[in-house]
């Protein structure tokens, strides 16, 4: 799944309760070497409550007090993506129906079968995001700029939109 997060509350993105993910630092300097990505995970079936990498809990108000949302500790390091996962995540695909969003696509992309993370701090990275490599879910490549690259069912349709220089998103299918 892709997201797209923008800041409509200042105010609120400053606040004592989410000052601690980041979120106002990497969205007001996103175009001055901060990451503009976030990397969610989701867990496996039947590995319980593994989280993939060192983690603290956040609990935004939008959620159930019993339930949060696990950050990476490395979430003050803005070259690196946000990374965090939901505990109670699942594929969509496995939703109930009265719970489901829309699966499918005008132009029949199914899934997200590449996850490619192009960015200018990849050389030194945190043990939290080195851990997210080590899952092989997503890969990471050096360069100037940083870009996310998506591929969709093993991108043999051979085709591609690229949404630079308004969006760092590259899509394959």
């Amino acid at each position: 799944m892709l997201e797209l997060l923008w800041i409509h509350d200042p105010e609120e993105a400053r606040s004592e309760l989410i000052r601690p993910t980041r979120l106002w630092e990497r969205w007001t300097h996103r175009n001055d070497g901060a990451c503009p990505f976030g990397i969610c995970l989701r867990p496996v079936i039947g590995s319980g409550d593994t989280i993939a990498f060192s983690s603290w809990a956040y609990r935004p108000p939008y959620l159930p007090k019993t339930m949060s949302i696990e950050v990476g500790k490395n979430s003050d390091v803005l070259t690196e993506p946000w990374l965090f996962q939901t505990p109670f995540g699942q594929r969509p695909d496995r939703y109930p129906v009265e719970e489901s969003q829309p699966l499918d696509h005008g132009i029949g992309l199914r899934e997200i079968t590449r996850v490619e993370l192009v960015s200018p701090a990849a050389n030194s990275l945190s043990p939290e995001l080195q851990a997210v490599v080590n899952t092989k879910q997503i890969k990471l490549r050096g360069g100037a700029e940083y870009c996310l690259e998506l591929g969709f069912d093993g991108e043999v349709q051979g085709k591609q939109v690229d949404f630079r220089p308004q969006l760092p998103l590259v899509m394959n299918w």
